[in-house]
């Protein structure tokens, strides 16, 4: 069992962190999003050309969500729990991440990291604005539970936190460059110590902590360099 993947990316390394923390084994195999994902033999396996990106005896499927899901209902995971009421609230986390804490890399992230796609400036404006909102209603679920679907971890927590997570000062510094006060949510400060202390944290993010000196100095030549994003590239 293949999971194609790239540890920079948020919704690959919640995968390979729930497949650690469950000790399913897979083969990872590392490629870079656009270019190889673009390529003629990665297009002829499946419609969508993105990471990650599960190959199991022809079966292909893609969205790490979808493959959480299905590894969490083949092996039993504890990270995707078969009670019907925890099982709907996952689910109901899930469906809301793709438009509210996914916008989180989508304004502060991928501007940076991925100037291959094409973002509109009025659109990361308004993603920016969201933020908050996103942060609150986080705020408000942890408020309720230790973690966000309940009393136990989820697959919910890991996608959640490799949003939010990458943007501490320890990873890529993001929240502090575009002061965002992460204080001001006491409950998330909690939850994402507790995720840290989750079985395959470290193996899963050892990639983003290796390149974030790297990402930092960036960041600062980007801030003193003239340059402007015009579409999908800096100039």
């Amino acid at each position: 069992m293949k999971i194609f993947t790239m540890p920079i990316s948020q919704p690959a390394r919640a995968l390979s962190w729930a497949c650690a923390y469950e000790g399913t084994k897979v083969d990872e195999v590392q490629i870079m999003p656009g270019k190889d994902t673009r390529s003629e033999d990665y297009k002829k396996q499946g419609p969508i050309f993105a990471v990650p990106r599960l190959e199991e005896d022809g079966f292909i499927l893609n969205e790490s969500h979808a493959i959480m899901a299905y590894l969490g209902d083949r092996f039993n995971w504890k990270l995707y729990p078969k009670e019907p009421r925890t099982r709907a609230r996952i689910h109901q986390y899930m469906n809301w991440h793709h438009q509210n804490t996914r916008r989180i890399t989508l304004a502060l992230f991928a501007p940076v990291m991925r100037p291959d796609i094409p973002l509109p400036q009025a659109l990361v404006d308004l993603w920016m604005k969201e933020i908050k909102n996103t942060l609150q209603t986080v705020e408000r679920w942890l408020s309720e539970s230790t973690w966000i679907c309940g009393s136990e971890p989820t697959v919910a927590d890991l996608s959640c936190y490799c949003e939010i997570g990458q943007c501490l000062e320890k990873y890529t510094g993001l929240f502090a460059v575009h002061s965002i006060d992460l204080s001001a949510y006491p409950k998330i400060n909690q939850w994402l110590t507790a995720c840290e202390g989750l079985a395959g944290y470290e193996q899963s993010h050892a990639a983003l902590k290796q390149c974030s000196v790297s990402f930092v100095f960036f960041l600062v030549l980007v801030a003193a360099t003239p340059w402007k994003r015009v579409g999908p590239v800096w100039c």
